[in-house]
């Protein structure tokens, strides 16, 4: 949906009493961007850390010196800025890997197999001892991993020029709620003291309309194929 949609929705819903009535205009405005933007972002990325919105995934060549990999551009192949001097991401400069990983959700071995995670009574269990890190417990250099992982959006609102009409916020509609609840949480919150009673109200209704949408099954379902590892021939 379009950012216009967000502002509409949040000057004659939730933050209704800070951003109508002024003398000559209503509703939010270019001055007012600084101070409700950065909390649409935030409130974005957070629901990608509870729905899987944005599932990518990326090829790890395996070394037989390295356990720990990292899902970090800095390893990325195509990051000729970088001065790593072993970059195991395998990308490519059509499908750059940008480090956008919010959690791992599986690994593919080079037969294709998934591979238990954070399993200690499995042998060939694989760990993730961060976030954007995959421990590999015995790595030889002959194979490659396939990691999927839920993602951040891909870009954040940029306030410099911004053309609300035009800029596209990457939520489903069911989410508008949430949404709007999650930002007038962090508005209120941020206004004064007496503003955090009625923030952490908005951060309940936060949380109580994500759990009604992980209740109705609105989410988004891993129908990825795993061709990467074909395509590089290991399969």
């Amino acid at each position: 949906m379009y950012l216009s949609e967000i502002f509409d929705q949040l000057t004659q819903g939730e933050l209704s009493s800070l951003f109508l009535g002024k003398t000559d205009e209503t509703g939010i405005q270019i001055s007012d961007y600084p101070k409700i933007v950065p909390h649409i972002n935030l409130a974005v990325t957070e629901l990608h850390k509870r729905f899987s919105l944005r599932v990518d995934e990326v090829s790890i060549q395996q070394y037989d010196q390295i356990q720990k990999y990292y899902l970090q551009s800095k390893f990325a192949q195509t990051n000729t800025d970088s001065s790593e001097p072993i970059k195991y991401i395998v990308d490519s400069q059509y499908a750059p890997f940008n480090g956008n990983v919010l959690r791992i959700e599986k690994v593919i071995d080079e037969l294709g197999r998934e591979l238990f995670i954070n399993e200690s009574d499995e042998y060939w269990s694989v760990h993730t001892p961060s976030f954007d890190c995959v421990q590999v417990p015995y790595p030889e250099k002959e194979n490659q991993m396939l990691v999927t992982y839920r993602a951040d959006v891909e870009s954040k609102i940029l306030i410099p020029g911004l053309d609300p009409k035009r800029a596209w916020v990457a939520i489903p509609t069911h989410l508008l709620e949430a949404l709007l609840y999650y930002v007038a949480s962090r508005v209120f919150s941020a206004v004064n003291t007496d503003g955090m009673n009625e923030g952490n109200t908005y951060l309940a209704k936060f949380e109580k309309s994500v759990l009604k949408a992980q209740e109705l099954g609105l989410d988004v379902e891993d129908n990825t194929n795993n061709v990467k590892l074909d395509d590089n021939g290991w399969v």
